[in-house]
Parts: C-alpha cells; sequence; structure tokens
C-alpha cells in the first residue's frame, strides 16, 4: 500500500477548504499549528463535516461522528497525522 505524503494530505486539505468550499485564507497566515476551528482556520461543524467527508474519498480512510467534534479542535498539523495515522491503521 502506497503511504501518502505528510505534504500531500496538507495541500489537499487547505485546497479542498479554499478551492472545493469557498472559504478565504490568509496563506501568509496559515501555519501547522493553526487551529481548524475558532482562532485559526474558523471551520463550523458544518465546514467540519464536509471536510472530514472528502479526506474520507481521497484517502480511503473514516472518521466516525464522534470524532468530528474533536477535529475542530485540532490543529492543522495534527488533523494530517492523523489522517496519516487512520491510513496506516486501514
Amino acid at each position: 500500500m502506497q503511504t501518502t505524503s505528510y505534504n500531500e494530505i496538507r495541500e489537499f486539505v487547505l485546497d479542498t477548504i479554499t478551492k472545493d468550499m469557498n472559504h478565504p485564507l490568509d496563506f501568509e497566515q496559515i501555519t501547522d499549528d493553526s487551529p481548524l476551528g475558532a482562532d485559526g482556520i474558523d471551520l463550523d461543524s458544518l465546514s467540519l463535516i464536509e471536510l472530514t467527508m472528502r479526506i474520507e474519498g481521497r484517502f480511503g480512510v473514516q472518521f466516525p461522528d464522534t470524532d468530528i467534534e474533536p477535529v475542530g479542535a485540532m490543529k492543522l498539523s495534527q488533523l494530517v497525522d492523523d489522517v496519516i495515522a487512520r491510513s496506516a491503521a486501514a
């Protein structure tokens, strides 16, 4: 099985947020330490659901409903690491 790189997942997440979900981001302000929720990328609960569904479809991982709220508390780097861990477990 091919492993997905950190940068590939990070790029997919940011492209999905800006292009597919039309959520404007200032890329100069976004770092790996940027929270996905408030005080960061500022995704609401519906946006988090859409993002995780798109990640599931692209990388073949699963986010149970109980995992959606914790995603909102993650930083960008934590989400990418989480997707890598879910891929390895799949």
